[in-house]
């Protein structure tokens, strides 16, 4: 009797051992999973403790030791009010949301379950999205060049028409002698149709759609022939121009629509600096691409502007059209280029990098 006692005994504590091997292997299996899965994967309480990090998760923040994930993540000592409702209501659905961490856009996915023991946890998942939120930005602020464009290429041409019959009609008038002395307010008028037709221009600019020609250009041969008229219009404004330029490439372009991307850049540059400010024009080869830079010493850009630079419309000048910067984004775009900017208060630098194709 006593030997089946021992025997039942032994037969259990295998069993047992088998029972918790194969835990212990699902739990590495389980591990390895949550190891491999991208972004940043940890679980927690419902207190916030972490209690298991993944591998990405250490290496950006180290080991968890049952640390609060809002003190690992945000170096709190509390959980932020979005987090803390979380926490508090003890939620069994599956919930999804987006934070910013260190200029590092997260999609946050929350997965709860219980613990083998009826605990509840939360499996949190954090993707780094900030590409696609930039590239999701880019593509709308295009949309919106597109539909201006579309605007523009559907009625501007129609504009056009009438008042060009209208400025001939107050040119003859303004000739008459019976109305000499209103010659001021015809002037006024005629000068205003040429404002208007200004922006029409700028709008076909936008609008432009055909191929035109592009030829071989060196960028510093267009760029020293533009600096003189550049540089005239500095002296005008009492404002100083520097030219530095590095050896580059030729390089396929559009010859007008780069100049009036010039012309347009730097004009924007000497209106956003006070009397004896100093603007840059630099060009110069950066690892794949030709570089065109154009540093003011103007007062900056601000944040809420600086997001939404290149879109129609948008101005801090009075009187402007709002037309000019949204034009060069389109050139540049129509030249596989790329504008980057940086602002603070000691003033701007526009930088246009010209992909070389290979």
């Amino acid at each position: 009797m006593s030997n089946d006692i021992e025997l039942l005994d032994s037969f259990e504590v295998i069993e047992q051992k088998k029972l918790e091997k194969s835990l212990e292997d699902e739990q590495k299996r389980l591990y390895a999973i949550l190891n491999g899965l991208p972004g940043l994967v940890y679980v927690r309480n419902c207190e916030g403790k972490v209690t298991f990090a993944n591998h990405t998760f250490k290496e950006i923040h180290g080991e968890p030791e049952n640390r609060m994930c809002y003190n690992i993540l945000l170096n709190r000592d509390e959980p932020c009010p979005h987090c803390r409702k979380q926490l508090t209501s003890g939620t069994k659905i599956l919930r999804q949301w987006q934070c910013v961490i260190k200029d590092t856009i997260f999609e946050v996915f929350q997965h709860p379950f219980l613990d083998a023991d009826g605990t509840q946890l939360y499996l949190m998942q954090m993707l780094d999205i900030t590409k696609r939120k930039l590239a999701e930005e880019e593509m709308a602020r295009l949309d919106r060049l597109n539909l201006v464009g579309e605007l523009a290429a559907s009625i501007a041409h129609e504009v056009r028409n009438p008042m060009t019959t209208v400025r001939g009609f107050l040119q003859i008038l303004k000739s008459r002698d019976s109305l000499h002395e209103n010659t001021d307010y015809f002037d006024l008028m005629i000068s205003e149709l040429d404002r208007a037709n200004g922006i029409i221009t700028e709008f076909l600019s936008i609008a432009k759609t055909k191929t035109e020609l592009y030829t071989v250009v060196r960028l510093n041969n267009l760029v020293t022939s533009l600096y003189p008229l550049i540089l005239a219009d500095a002296t005008n404004q009492d404002k100083r121009v520097v030219l530095e330029t590095k050896e580059v490439i030729s390089l396929p372009m559009n010859e007008r629509e780069i100049r009036q991307l010039i012309l347009n850049l730097t004009r924007n540059g000497l209106e956003a600096m006070t009397t004896g400010g100093i603007l840059k024009i630099k060009t110069y080869m950066e690892a794949n691409s030709i570089v065109l830079a154009v540093q003011d010493e103007g007062s900056g850009i601000s944040q809420d502007i600086m997001a939404k630079l290149g879109t129609p419309f948008l101005t801090t000048k009075e009187g402007g059209t709002g037309l000019g910067l949204a034009t060069c984004y389109n050139i540049a775009e129509r030249h596989h280029a790329k504008i980057e900017v940086e602002s603070s208060s000691a003033g701007t630098t526009f930088f246009i990098r010209f992909q070389l194709l290979g």
